[in-house]
């Protein structure tokens, strides 16, 4: 028996090493990959994902440039035609010479309850364009009344175009009962809203260019990107008070006292007193800016030696930012500006990732640019016309307090011809600054052959529709 079963084992187990390899590789083949196999296929596929990866982040990548780009050239172009436009409404502009005469007047030289914007601390905003404009009180408008006595009046506020009229049961002829009511209703008519078409006065604004650099000491950049911005500033007179039947105010027919006042907060100027301290006697329904002082148009150098009427209020008149992102390269001299129309002065280097064009201004050269249609030629002396075209700023270089460029940048500025009432503007803005938030520091950032096309630029001329006949 136990033969017998020895036997059995013996030919099970000879049976089992006759087996054939290859069957025993099948099955093993079978039952899936091996570790090397698994290995492998995963490293190819991460270099596949990595290569995508890759590939995704750059096309991403540069699509984010492009649209940075594309964004900044479409605020600077909306910018400079804003700025077009608005000089559009310009009855004078004041040249280089000019806007000396009276940068001590202007709002970023004021020590007594200056601005945080542009101020002689930080000594970091730059008038580019300062101008007189015509300024039309919109007769649908609403407005509030400056008296504060008439704060009991129902309603408050009025349309501006109404403001003359009242409703007075004693008036005669009867048809003049309503008046008010009748130009409050309609915005046609012989009692209407049209009557105020006609009440335009004149207003002052400026243009600043102002360094947003936050390593400078007092200055505020909070909210803003930190590069530099355009700012807009404005001051206008007010709306004077009179009767729409002609007759004084207070009497039948004509609006009460307590709708009209003084200049605000006083009607005499603490800073104009030579020969005699100036007063304005005018009656207002709506008073003019705080510091707005009417320009003298009778003499040649009215306008050039205008001043204010008191310190500006900040909170009634504040600088309001036009576009961000300017271009806050600092000025050197390798960008040229120095050179006169005689071609005497410091050129523009070849290797300048900017070249300014506009030559500086030379009293000595005769003026061939007087429309400033030309931005290759320098400015000069004035013609026989008494016309003449001078760049702003006048020297980029000089930075000091009350100079022509505190800002210290070349990204905004003009070629002005004053009596012409022209002005051709030019405008560089900044693209790098907007990948990052905030914007990387500037040293990190700077122009280069590379990356220019990171620097959008934009020129415009533009024409005032009216003008005086004043000299420098």
């Amino acid at each position: 028996m136990k033969k017998l079963l020895h036997k059995i084992m013996a030919f099970r187990q000879h049976k089992w090493l006759l087996r054939s390899p290859k069957s025993r590789h099948r099955q093993g083949f079978a039952s899936g990959f091996t570790l090397i196999e698994l290995l492998v296929a995963a490293l190819i596929a991460s270099l596949m994902v990595a290569i995508m990866l890759g590939f995704l982040v750059g096309v991403l990548d540069s699509d984010r440039k492009e649209t940075v780009k594309t964004n900044a050239q479409e605020e600077l172009q909306a910018a400079i035609s804003y700025i077009a436009d608005d000089l559009q409404e310009a009855i004078y502009i004041y040249g280089a010479e000019g806007l000396a005469s009276i940068n001590s007047q202007l709002p970023h030289m004021q020590t007594t309850g200056p601005s945080t914007e542009c101020n002689q601390t930080s000594n970091t905003c730059t008038p580019i364009l300062v101008f007189w404009k015509r300024f039309t009180f919109d007769p649908d408008a609403r407005s509030s009344y400056s008296n504060p006595a008439a704060t009991y009046l129902v309603p408050p506020d009025e349309f501006i175009g109404c403001m003359p009229y009242v409703n007075n049961a004693a008036a005669t002829p009867p048809a003049s009962l309503t008046e008010l009511t009748d130009c409050r209703t309609s915005s046609s008519g012989a009692n209407s809203r049209a009557y105020g078409r006609d009440t335009y006065t004149y207003a002052l604004v400026a243009y600043y260019l102002k360094n947003d650099d936050p390593t400078i000491a007092s200055n505020n950049t909070s909210g803003w990107s930190q590069t530099a911005r355009i700012l807009r500033w404005e001051i206008k007179d007010g709306y004077v008070g009179y009767c729409s039947n002609g007759g004084a105010i207070g009497s039948v027919g004509c609006p009460a006292a307590t709708q009209v006042t003084t200049r605000l907060p006083i009607n005499i100027s603490p800073l104009i007193t030579v020969p005699v301290p100036l007063e304005d006697r005018n009656q207002y329904f709506i008073s003019p800016s705080v510091g707005f002082n009417r320009p003298d148009f009778s003499t040649a150098g009215g306008l050039t030696s205008w001043k204010k009427f008191d310190d500006f209020n900040f909170t009634l008149s504040p600088f309001v930012t036009l576009v961000d992102f300017i271009d806050d390269t600092a000025y050197n001299t390798n960008q040229g500006g120095d050179v006169v129309a005689a071609g005497t002065g410091i050129p523009a280097s070849a290797t300048a990732a900017f070249k300014i064009p506009i030559g500086r201004n030379d009293a000595t050269t005769p003026n061939k640019n007087l429309d400033c249609d030309d931005p290759s030629v320098g400015v000069g002396t004035t013609d026989p016309a008494n016309n003449f075209t001078q760049r702003i700023p006048a020297n980029f270089a000089d930075s000091a307090i009350g100079g022509s460029n505190p800002s210290r940048l070349s990204s905004f500025y003009a070629c002005v011809s004053p009596n012409t009432v022209t002005a051709r503007i030019f405008m560089r803005g900044n693209a790098i600054a907007r990948l990052t938030t905030p914007a990387t520091d500037r040293t990190r950032r700077a122009p280069t052959a590379n990356n220019i096309t990171f620097f959008p630029t934009a020129d415009v001329r533009s024409f005032g529709r009216s003008q005086i006949g004043l000299g420098k």
